[in-house]
């Protein structure tokens, strides 16, 4: 794990992002640590993207407590449910 202060982020972006592929880089700034660099490909953003949308997250918790309170579906049953949607179209 490599740290980088704002200065040197700031004159030397392009060699810290590469530096970034290899081992995580902690940015800081005044000594104190502020961020993080992390590589990741178009695939894990992609996943990122999504398990940090707020949006998103509401709509799994609010999924997961229907289930909770409401119990859950069979296999079977979604299937029936989503070849009739299917047909409907």
């Amino acid at each position: 794990m490599r740290f980088a202060g704002v200065k040197e982020l700031k004159q030397k972006t392009m060699d810290i992002l590469k530096k970034s592929e290899e081992e995580d880089i902690i940015i800081t700034a005044y000594g104190k640590p502020k961020a993080i660099l992390h590589h990741i490909s178009e695939d894990d953003l992609a996943d990122y993207l999504i398990e940090n949308d707020p949006v998103f997250k509401t709509k799994i918790e609010e999924a997961y407590a229907a289930y909770e309170t409401q119990g859950g579906t069979t296999v079977d049953t979604m299937i029936t449910k989503l070849e009739r949607r299917s047909r409907e179209k």
